[in-house]
């Protein structure tokens, strides 16, 4: 896994407070910054830009109702991890003087609409996103539960496959919530290859042989997305919300049937 590293926000969370406090100069900041954000939703690049625009939502809110910044010293894996609750930390502004308040309370007011524009944009994008990547299980559905297995992508564009292994556990420091970890082990074409050959000469587990029945997804999409920005992110989502749903259901048929 790589080494966890400290993201840099495209834009600083606390951009409005930059000495000295001007609307003008902080409406060209915004302006641009969210010029290059709608750019690349257009280009379907979503993350890291749909997280950090929900942050800075989450601010101007935060600063309308309580005059707080809310901030985060997390530590990213990858440019689509999603800030949780509890990973932010309120922090009271800096003290302004009345000119700089004035010219703060201007900034708010004029990008508040902005940044709740961008972010529906990023998630109308994201919900189309979405629902064109469609989850097929085709093997070894019995140890779905395992939390382990492949998927595999074709890319009929490139004539290419994409084989991935996948791992959900839980993130360190947090015993509620889930992560699918994935791994590209294969990209390049089958030739006179079998899929269950590609596993077998690729994958990290072929060490324990209870690799051969770990479920296979296949991931389908008519469209092509960027893959670290959009594709790979999103799949990971469908896998993983596949895979509760099959998990959650055979607890509730457990708990059924000890009554």
């Amino acid at each position: 896994m790589a080494k966890k590293k400290k993201m840099s926000f495209r834009l600083n969370p606390e951009w409005m407070f930059k000495e000295p406090v001007d609307f003008e100069y902080n409406k060209y900041t915004l302006l641009d910054y969210l010029q290059k954000c709608e750019q690349r939703f257009e280009n379907f690049e979503i993350y890291p830009d749909f997280i950090e625009l929900s942050l800075h939502l989450a601010n101007l809110q935060s600063l309308i109702k309580e005059n707080t910044l809310l901030l985060t010293e997390k530590k990213f894996e990858d440019c689509d991890d999603e800030i949780l609750l509890k990973e932010l930390f309120p922090k009271k502004p800096r003290k302004l003087n009345e000119e700089e308040q004035e010219e703060l309370d201007k900034t708010i007011k004029y990008s508040a609409s902005k940044v709740f524009d961008a972010f529906n944009l990023g998630k109308s994008i994201w919900n189309v996103v979405y629902d064109n990547i469609h989850v097929t299980l085709k093997k070894n559905k019995n140890n779905i539960g395992s939390g382990f297995g492949f998927s595999v992508y074709y890319d009929k564009q490139d004539d290419e496959v994409y084989v991935w292994e996948y791992n959900i556990k839980k993130t360190k420091n947090d015993v509620v919530n889930n992560k699918t970890y994935m791994d590209l082990i294969y990209n390049g074409t089958l030739k006179d290859s079998s899929l269950n050959d590609v596993i077998s000469n690729n994958t990290s587990w072929k060490d324990n042989d209870e690799y051969k029945n770990l479920p296979i997804f296949e991931i389908k999409c008519p469209q092509s997305y960027p893959m670290k920005e959009t594709f790979v992110p999103m799949m990971r989502r469908k896998i993983m919300s596949y895979i509760l749903q099959i998990v959650n259901l055979k607890k509730m048929e457990g708990f059924d049937q000890s009554k």
